[in-house]
């Protein structure tokens, strides 16, 4: 293996080597990708090494481009790290969120099986306590006859979708 950072004076260009057996090409590539606005990547595998060649964007200073680049190296390496020590924990959490919220008061379960006559649903009490609590706000400016005219259009919206 040669020298894991070199650098060409004179040029906003630098060559690092990484051994894949520490980072695999994966983190490489997050790594690179995470600094695309600076710099230009190449990447080429040698053996067990991935040789990285960076041409910098605008000016900016090589040398600091390379050090943001290993030090993301790192932050990627240690995030992957984490994301598969945690995925079983991660995977038990949603899936309790999930099975959690079909267990709330009030779930409406579909049964396929039962027929549809027997799957009535009163939505009147909702509507009534709906229709209280808009009458009861005083930041709401709707008076009765504008309530009125509003059930009496859901009633004949009703009365279409049951003709169709």
């Amino acid at each position: 293996m040669n020298s894991f950072v070199s650098y060409e004076k004179g040029k906003s260009k630098a060559k690092i080597i990484i051994d894949t057996r520490i980072y695999n090409k994966n983190i490489v590539m997050k790594s690179a990708y995470a600094l695309l606005d600076k710099a230009y990547f190449l990447f080429k595998l040698d053996n067990e090494d991935i040789i990285v060649e960076i041409f910098t964007k605008e000016n900016n200073n090589v040398e600091g481009i390379v050090a943001d680049f290993l030090d993301e190296l790192l932050n990627v390496y240690l995030r992957d790290l984490l994301e598969k020590q945690n995925k079983i924990i991660r995977e038990d959490i949603v899936t309790r969120a999930i099975g959690s919220s079909l267990d709330e008061k009030n779930f409406v379960s579909i049964d396929p099986n039962r027929r549809a006559e027997n799957c009535q649903v009163d939505f009147d009490k909702d509507i009534d306590e709906i229709l209280k609590e808009i009458e009861n706000d005083p930041e709401l400016q709707i008076n009765k006859e504008e309530i009125e005219k509003i059930l009496k259009e859901i009633e004949e919206e009703t009365e279409t979708m049951e003709k169709k």
